[in-house]
């Protein structure tokens, strides 16, 4: 392999008839890695003969009902310093594979045993629908290796604490695989729960083990089902959990969104499990914005209040690195949901500083906008002063040398009842030719 870096990384991946997706997936990193080796596990496509053609080292595995073994067998026939252990489904962008080597080569010098990076799923639309992070490259030392069939884990047989590196900021690995979902979903769902159940029967009071198969029922519209396996998860865990205990966060978000999704008023109930969620995963955020949002839809606006801003406060405190999940990719609506409530709860000051924070996450929100012109502009006949003065604030957060900007501003002041307000755009930032082209009379448009 043609690689730049001193640093020498061997590209290893698992596959079973990925012919759709292995050029893309031994392409993106082929400059900088050292070796390309490719597991194969039974295709019956072209999978091999691709692999082959692109140069990778193939090498074939009985498939035995377990990633680990699988995965274990792959890093054994590496020679790097570090492996770099993605699917076919996965690939990193240019920019963020050039900086790989050199990220790698810092790491070493501070003795990291792997690094996690960021995680993007990617929808039908080429749109990033979940995000989170992932420990794929790791050290080539024979006491790093990978345990449970399913959802697999990678640690150290020493029983040490692996060193990780957080590079998510750095480094993304983007994932397409569920694009396909919708075609092999039952047939994985029936697999993952049949492995799922070898590591239960191996050890029944494995936490982790009754969350992931709670996440299958819930995959299946099986919602008591799931929520079964939640609550035998959450009554299994420890007194203590560590901070960065991904699986279990996620247990208590599922737990608390299918209770608080329910018909009717749960929070009874779910208040027990936010508490204990609290207690042992006292940085997570997702439970605030969880609670927050129930809250918010049940118009309780204070208290909805009270728990997105702890979520948001989690979150710029204590970041993302394996917590935050949902507040991390939704933090736009955290804010949107933070205006209306505060609107609605009179905090009128914390209104307009979660407005201004939305806006300029997402500038043409129409309800947030409006909200805030009701706050800055509380009487319908405010003075040309006020006017000045708000529209100066907008001049920071919109560019009215563009149409789009100026004429949503204006539609915002009509839709926040600010006849007043909407005029005076009309008058500041159209000229008369635009005016009488787009049919607005003083910011307000006329009826065709």
């Amino acid at each position: 392999m043609g690689t730049k870096n001193r640093t020498r990384i061997s590209q290893c991946m698992i596959v079973k008839n990925e012919e759709k997706n292995i050029e893309r997936a031994l392409s993106w990193g082929k400059a900088i890695m050292w070796e390309q080796i490719v597991v194969d596990t039974g295709s019956t496509d072209n999978t091999v003969a691709l692999a082959e053609k692109l140069g990778a080292k193939v090498v074939h595995f009985t498939w035995i009902d377990d990633f680990a073994a699988a995965k274990n067998y792959a890093i054994e026939q590496a020679s790097g310093e570090w492996i770099a252990l993605l699917d076919a489904d996965e690939y990193m962008d240019p920019e963020d594979a050039g900086k790989m080597g050199e990220v790698l080569e810092r790491l070493t010098q501070d003795t990291f045993d792997g690094v996690s990076t960021g995680w993007q799923q990617i929808d039908d639309d080429g749109r990033i629908s979940s995000s989170g992070t992932q420990i794929r490259f790791f050290r080539n030392r024979s006491d790093i290796r990978y345990r449970r069939r399913i959802h697999e884990q990678l640690e150290s047989v020493t029983g040490r604490e692996l060193r990780i590196g957080d590079v998510s900021r750095e480094l993304s690995i983007f994932h397409i695989g569920y694009q396909e979902r919708e075609k092999t979903e039952k047939k994985k769902n029936l697999r993952n729960r049949r492995l799922i159940m070898k590591e239960l029967e191996e050890n029944p009071a494995n936490y982790e083990m009754m969350g992931y198969m709670g996440d299958e029922c819930l995959s299946q519209g099986e919602r008591e089902e799931a929520k079964m396996w939640y609550d035998r998860a959450v009554e299994a865990m420890p007194k203590e959990l560590k901070a960065y205990d991904q699986r279990s966060a996620v247990t208590f978000t599922k737990l608390l969104s299918l209770i608080t999704g329910q018909e009717g008023n749960h929070w009874r109930e779910a208040e027990s499990v936010y508490r204990k969620a609290v207690s042992l995963l006292p940085e997570e955020a997702d439970f605030d914005y969880i609670a927050g949002r129930y809250f918010a839809y049940q118009g309780q606006a204070k208290q909805a209040a009270f728990h997105l801003e702890a979520a948001l406060g989690k979150l710029n405190t204590y970041g993302c690195y394996n917590k935050a999940l949902l507040t991390g990719a939704y933090v736009s609506e955290v804010y949107d949901l933070l205006t209306r409530c505060c609107y609605e709860s009179e905090e009128f000051e914390k209104c307009i500083t979660y407005g201004v924070a939305y806006l300029k996450f997402q500038k043409f929100g129409m309800g947030v906008l409006s909200r805030v012109l009701k706050v800055l502009l509380p009487n319908k006949g405010d003075g040309e002063e006020a006017y000045q003065a708000v529209r100066e604030l907008l001049s920071k957060l919109y560019d009215f040398q563009n149409l789009k900007d100026r004429l949503f501003v204006v539609k915002a002041a009509e839709r926040s009842d600010r006849p007043g307000f909407a005029d005076y755009l009309g008058s500041c930032l159209f000229t008369e030719a635009e005016r009488e082209a787009l049919k607005i009379s003083g910011g307000k448009e006329e009826s065709r």
